[in-house]
């Protein structure tokens, strides 16, 4: 029996899934993203490419951590509304995060939170997605094991508030790669893919947790193993690329299906 757990902000404010990145509908091309790129919608049967957290090829997660971006800017699709996290490290105390909102494509930006005076994470941040206006969520490389380092706003980034998600006793000592969920197009469904470096006493590589929510992100079931599955309506498929560097994911809701591919690295 699968339970829930509410998250700590409003639900129903979320709209179509965003990933950033260039595709058109249909198409069977992989494309990537950049964080200052506009997101667009991923429509039904159309094929897109997800990064991973961004490390240069010669840093490990633990000098992202002590040496994040400096300054990195995420926009909707319509250009004018965005974000910009700016961050400071502290060689004592961490990367502390300054969170900055614009409505008019970068012109004039207002600080709207910070990690030491308020509620948006401190850390490295390794992935960012707003859906629209309201609604996002940000992931950070936690410091801590066995923390997936997922957070979410629902007023644009005014206040954030940590994603509770049940995590199993073997991946207590786990480390959760920076992701974000998946939301899909016209429906009230989601998938959040947690990606792992392993648990207690399994060869597998990367081992994956899947977590789905039926009410637009309000609450999210207990963790799912297995890279194949369905819940509430949402089924979803996934094998190793046969480069194996990372999955190729399909995921069917009402007969309509999305694929995407997430590198391991």
């Amino acid at each position: 029996m699968y339970k829930r757990y509410a998250l700590s902000i409003n639900a129903g404010w979320l709209a179509a899934l965003m990933l950033a990145g260039s595709l058109l509908a249909g198409c069977s091309a992989q494309s990537g993203y950049s964080d200052a790129a506009s997101p667009l919608q991923v429509t039904p049967s159309a094929v897109v490419y997800e990064p991973p957290a961004a490390l240069d090829e010669s840093q490990s997660a633990s000098a992202v951590q002590a040496d994040p971006a400096p300054i990195r800017e995420y926009y909707l699709n319509d250009g004018r509304i965005g974000w910009k996290i700016e961050a400071r490290t502290d060689r004592t105390s961490g990367v502390h995060n300054r969170l900055y909102r614009t409505e008019n494509g970068g012109a004039q930006w207002v600080k709207i939170d910070d990690s030491r005076t308020g509620s948006f994470p401190a850390g490295a941040v390794g992935a960012v997605r707003f859906t629209d206006d309201v609604q996002g969520w940000v992931a950070v490389n936690a410091a801590q094991t066995g923390d997936p380092g997922l957070y979410g706003t629902t007023d644009g980034g005014v206040s954030w508030s940590r994603t509770p998600l049940q995590v199993p006793a073997d991946f207590a000592d786990a480390r959760f790669e920076p992701k974000t969920p998946i939301r899909f197009e016209g429906t009230p469904l989601g998938l959040f893919i947690a990606q792992t470096d392993g648990a207690a006493g399994s060869p597998e590589t990367n081992p994956l947790l899947f977590y789905v929510t039926s009410d637009g992100g309000a609450t999210w079931s207990d963790p799912i193993r297995g890279e194949a599955g369905e819940l509430d309506g949402l089924r979803w498929q996934t094998e190793r690329l046969s480069d194996g560097t990372g999955r190729s994911w399909s995921v069917t809701i009402d007969g309509r299906t999305w694929t995407f591919e997430r590198s391991d690295k």
